[in-house]
């Protein structure tokens, strides 16, 4: 029994060895360590593996054993990409396979979806931060708020809350996994973008029209958001808005195409001023640091840490009570900016470790780890 055992063994590990696999190298490029950074291989480059379908798609490291991944459909019925995340120490090289198995069950570390209960809000989050957005609905409710604005709601646990403060219905008290108590009103919240012409913001004249969730986890979620026109300047113009949140990040990735009668327009991305206690910029970021702005006690309740990071962008640290970065997109191309938070109770202590988060978020964006697929 013991020699049949092991011929057995023998045989399931000639078996794995002869399994088709691509072999990926990923590296990081830079001098900053990465930590539970997103690899995105194209769909096409996965497809050349025979037998592969998005149901049997598995991903090893060097250990042989299975990593968490993700087939992006982007709101398609086809799959357009694979991802899946690792750490990368300076300049190093990790190694991977991709084989056809069986996925196993992988934990949800990203979610969002559209709010009905709640007046139409569009709420997204993470292991580590959540958002929300505002519809319709909000527009002929007794708030009657008009806003591009989007809300932060800390966390200090890895959970996904979004359904549970919901349902419970009573998410401005902190019951020990955090809380909204961030003002929103009519600004831009925590990392909109609105047009920036002769010296003004132009609001939207209204919230959301559609949401179209694109991906939802276990790694990535991202939903995409249409806007009426509204008036820029004497000039009608519309948005189309996608955002990419990913696990264990705290900065979403904004692409906003705005479209309209207009050559070239400046477009402004960034947050409002509260409580400012400290304000920091560098080329191509800003990060801030205030009090909790929606709530009674902010010394009970701690600081939050905003920042924004687009390449190209011109930093003006308090402009009509927002801190914003400013850059100008022609009719129909993609604006691309990141914009995250943090909180206090929640991993990020002090204003340097938000500039580290910030740093971190930068090199991702501007030198994101290479990646090489071969048979």
């Amino acid at each position: 029994m013991m020699m049949k055992n092991s011929i057995l063994g023998v045989a399931a590990l000639l078996a794995a060895s002869c399994t088709p696999a691509l072999k990926v190298d990923v590296t990081n490029p830079s001098q900053i360590e990465r930590d539970d950074e997103t690899v995105e291989i194209a769909w096409s480059e996965i497809a050349v593996l025979k037998g592969v379908t998005p149901e049997n798609v598995v991903v090893l490291d060097d250990d042989k054993e299975q990593v968490p991944s993700q087939v992006l459909y982007r709101g398609g019925a086809e799959p357009q990409a694979l991802i899946f995340q690792t750490d990368a120490d300076a300049l190093e090289t990790k190694r991977f396979r991709i084989v056809t198995g069986v996925r196993e069950a992988y934990r949800a570390e990203a979610f969002g979806r559209q709010v009905p209960e709640r007046y139409d809000d569009y709420a997204w989050e993470n292991n580590k931060v959540a958002y929300r957005l505002y519809g319709p609905a909000l527009e002929t409710s007794p708030e009657k708020l008009v806003t591009p604005g989007i809300d932060v709601w800390v966390k200090c646990t890895d959970k996904l809350v979004i359904d549970e403060w919901y349902a419970k219905g009573d998410y401005h008290h902190n019951y020990g996994d955090g809380m909204d108590c961030y003002k929103v009103g009519v600004t831009l919240g925590s990392g909109a973008s609105v047009p920036f012409v002769e010296g003004k913001f132009w609001f939207m004249d209204h919230n959301y029209a559609t949401a179209r969730t694109l991906d939802n986890g276990p790694i990535r979620t991202s939903v995409e958001l249409t806007y009426a026109p509204f008036d820029v300047n004497g000039t009608p113009v519309s948005l189309v808005k996608t955002i990419s949140l990913d696990a264990n990040q705290r900065f979403n990735r904004m692409d906003n195409v705005y479209t309209g009668e207009f050559a070239e327009m400046p477009v402004a991305a960034g947050f409002v001023r509260h409580d400012v206690k400290r304000v920091m910029n560098g080329d191509n970021w800003m990060g801030m640091e205030e009090a909790a702005s929606d709530t009674k006690d902010p010394v009970r309740d701690g600081d939050i840490f905003l920042g924004v990071i687009l390449p190209g962008g011109e930093m003006l640290t308090d402009t009509l009570g927002h801190a914003v970065a400013v850059k100008s997109v022609k009719s129909g191309e993609t604006l691309t900016y990141y914009a995250g938070s943090g909180w206090s109770q929640g991993g990020v202590e002090n204003m340097g470790e938000w500039v580290e988060e910030i740093g971190a978020a930068q090199a991702a964006a501007m030198q994101p780890l290479t990646v090489t697929v071969r048979k």
